[in-house]
């Protein structure tokens, strides 16, 4: 018997020893960023055609990519899946997927916690909460749910580990880094194979502006080539190390060797566009490179599944002074998000941001209070938006918010003048 079988998982629908364990190897995959999940599922999905479980999985990571292109595939899934084969457990999963294919993350995340409250050690619902939540903003809600889940675990259970790094990023992201550092040192001595909880810990060293991961025997040992995109996720937090230190050409090395990345994936857009940015802010020239990214930001321009991905998005086609594209996204984002809970969160964050690019308009300091959490990401995603600002406006009041909000995030004076 697995381990994973000592866990909250009762939805996976088969009672089979050989395909509960295959399923748990594809889960488990999922749950360690191994880019080999989704051929998993589809081995499995072709085996056992009738066995639901792998096939929510595969859904679950096609929504995962936020690509409104790969909707149709998991719609497609979906009504494969036998809902009169289903017990309960796994039909509330169904309702957290119907409101996924709907845009709305809000009622996704809801329906994520009242798995978890019934279902207290299902890692999937605890995982899929924790990347969701992130989208709709890190805020003290999200600190306080992960204490309340870290609270019914222990150390016997399975995959604690994974919990622990999921609990010390919530920690980083509301300023609270010693107790951030303590549990992702925590988690990783139970195991060195969560690349989330090596990611916390780079959370925590960027409030320093200095990493050592860079001569840690552990990390450097890690097969980068069984990662997806959490790898050059990661290969950005270093360059970002470098970025402080004013090493551009550092930089520039990572981004053509690790950062850069021809998949159309969300995440690889913001790393890339983001990372140029910075160092287009500080002078270093990043023209082909950021030309280089086009089709990828064409690709997401219309899509409006998230804020997150649409502040890149405004940034970037500031870069080029395309008015053109910030007008398509700015109605992207009044259309798609009408009638969501991202639509009061787009016009009182994201629209005043837009109009101060578009045409000077000045933006209340009082907007910047947070930092721009309610836009979704951590902070270090998030100060793009920031940075942006400070490159591209002259109000004295408005650099001065800025500089003060990194000034009390960084432990050290960032010189972002």
């Amino acid at each position: 018997m697995s381990e994973l079988d000592k866990l909250d998982l009762a939805w996976i629908d088969s009672l089979n020893d050989d395909q509960r364990e295959l399923f748990l190897d594809a889960l488990n995959s999922y749950l360690l960023f191994k880019k080999d999940s989704l051929d998993r599922c589809d081995l499995l999905i072709e085996k056992y055609p009738t066995f639901n479980a792998p096939k929510l999985l595969k859904i679950i990571l096609i929504l995962l990519a936020r690509d409104n292109n790969k909707i149709k595939d998991a719609k497609r899934l979906l009504s494969n899946i036998n809902i009169e084969d289903l017990n309960d457990h796994f039909k509330k999963y169904l309702i957290v997927i119907s409101f996924w294919l709907k845009g709305d993350l809000h009622s996704v995340i809801s329906s994520l916690q009242n798995i978890i409250s019934d279902h207290k050690k299902d890692i999937l619902a605890i995982r899929l909460l924790h990347f969701n939540s992130i989208f709709i903003g890190i805020d003290s809600k999200f600190l306080s749910k992960h204490q309340e889940i870290l609270g019914n675990w222990s150390k016997k259970d399975p995959l604690y580990n994974i919990i622990l790094g999921m609990t010390s990023f919530a920690y980083e992201e509301n300023d609270q880094l010693s107790l951030a550092q303590n549990l992702a040192n925590d988690s990783l001595a139970i195991s060195k194979k969560d690349l989330w909880s090596w990611h916390a810990l780079l959370h925590v060293q960027d409030n320093e502006l200095s990493s050592d991961l860079e001569s840690n025997e552990f990390f450097t040992s890690i097969d980068w080539s069984q990662y997806g995109a959490i790898k050059r996720h990661i290969w950005w937090h270093q360059a970002l190390m470098h970025f402080y230190k004013k090493d551009f050409i550092k930089c520039l090395e990572m981004f053509d060797n690790f950062i850069c990345s021809e998949d159309e994936f969300y995440l690889d857009f913001c790393n890339a566009s983001s990372l140029l940015l910075r160092l287009h802010y500080q002078g270093a020239d990043v023209e082909q490179r950021m030309l280089k990214l086009k089709p990828l930001a064409n690709y997401f321009c219309e899509q409006q599944l998230i804020p997150f991905i649409d502040y890149h998005l405004v940034l970037f086609y500031k870069y080029f002074d395309d008015s053109e594209h910030l007008s398509i996204i700015q109605k992207g984002i009044n259309e798609q998000y009408r009638n969501t809970k991202f639509q009061k969160t787009t016009n009182s964050y994201l629209e005043p941001v837009i109009k101060n690019l578009q045409n000077g308009e000045e933006i209340d300091t009082k907007v910047m209070h947070n930092a721009f959490q309610q836009l979704g990401g951590s902070f270090a995603q998030r100060e793009i938006i920031l940075l942006g600002l400070l490159n591209h406006n002259d109000q004295s009041e408005l650099k001065k918010t800025i500089k003060n909000i990194f000034n009390s995030k960084k432990n050290s004076v960032v010189n972002y003048a």
